[in-house]
């Protein structure tokens, strides 16, 4: 499973979203603004920089990666459902988010319906998007959102029986 539908993340962008991550995580705004906007006007000099829709992708992996890790994966027959709620327990209706967090949300339920069509559809187009504002703000939604499940609390997943 994953969000790269058939496209192998590279490491240098894997690299640099490890690096916003820790950006994230310092809480460190200014530098945080400087490298999005740097990956987000496109296009770069050929081996200078990750592509946008590569960091993008590593950062929806990432994602979906630790979503399986805390709850396990969907068993035979089952199927993840995300949803989202206020601290005091109502849904948000997710036809209120800024377009930038609805595309995190769809991109990774999507990931994990293993929706391949709709995975690439997404990606390309997120790394179709003209409007560097947009690009950037849905790679800083889709690295707040990861930071957010990276910090969840949540029990462990619970042990499989194989016979």
């Amino acid at each position: 499973m994953g969000s790269n539908a058939g496209r192998p993340t590279s490491s240098t962008a894997a690299a640099l979203g490890g690096r916003l991550m820790q950006m994230v995580g310092d809480r460190d705004a200014a530098r945080f603004s400087f490298e999005i906007s740097r990956v987000c006007a496109e296009p770069h000099p050929a081996g200078q920089r990750p592509a946008y829709g590569d960091v993008l992708a590593w950062v929806v992996d990432a994602i979906v990666g630790v979503v399986i890790a805390r709850l396990g994966a969907a068993g035979p027959g089952e199927r993840f459902i995300l949803d989202l709620r206020f601290t005091d327990g109502g849904y948000v209706d997710v036809d209120t988010l800024p377009a930038s967090a609805r595309w995190v949300l769809r991109t990774v339920s999507a990931v994990l319906a293993e929706d391949h069509a709709e995975v690439e559809r997404s990606l390309t187009a997120a790394e179709r998007e003209f409007d560097v504002t947009m690009r950037a703000e849905t790679l800083a939604d889709a690295l707040i959102w990861l930071d957010f499940v990276l910090g969840v609390d949540l029990p462990d997943p619970p042990d499989v029986t194989t016979e």
